[in-house]
């Protein structure tokens, strides 16, 4: 894997941890059990998933939707079994846009889909991503993303 491709693996995988952090703009918050949530996401780096803990909660959850100016969430439906949204992203360097599913498996599980079109210095390629979200505990740590975006 090239360093462009690592780069990108992680500006993907960050995207949809943050992203899914907050689409769902629904008055009633997170949809399952609030806490401190793991990611593993992958393709990771070096062939190995991505690992982060996030801390959701109906505050973070709705929050989620400005954490990252540069990203548009569009097209977004949710029911109580999941989620489908789109996110258009145009960063300094590179454009991503694509369509994301996170499925509900449960009170203290779900997974998540995207395929994403990422185009940089006028080419264009498209990075399929999975990841596995598990609650972990009631209290949110330290190794919260949240705590280290701000």
């Amino acid at each position: 894997m090239n360093s462009l491709q690592t780069r990108t693996g992680w500006v993907v995988a960050g995207l949809l941890m943050l992203v899914a952090a907050g689409v769902c703009a629904d008055p009633h918050g997170f949809p399952l059990r609030p806490g401190d949530w793991e990611i593993s996401t992958t393709p990771g780096v070096n062939g190995e998933p991505l690992v982060t803990r996030l801390c959701f909660t109906n505050e973070t959850w709705l929050r989620g939707l400005t954490q990252n100016p540069s990203c548009k969430i569009e097209d977004i439906s949710v029911t109580s079994k999941g989620m489908h949204y789109v996110v258009n992203c145009a960063m300094r360097t590179i454009e991503m846009k694509g369509p994301v599913d996170i499925t509900f498996d449960g009170m203290e599980h779900m997974t998540g889909k995207a395929s994403l079109s990422m185009t940089r210095n006028g080419k264009t390629t498209t990075s399929e991503s999975a990841s596995d979200y598990r609650w972990k505990q009631d209290a949110c740590t330290s190794a919260d993303l949240n705590n280290k975006a701000k």
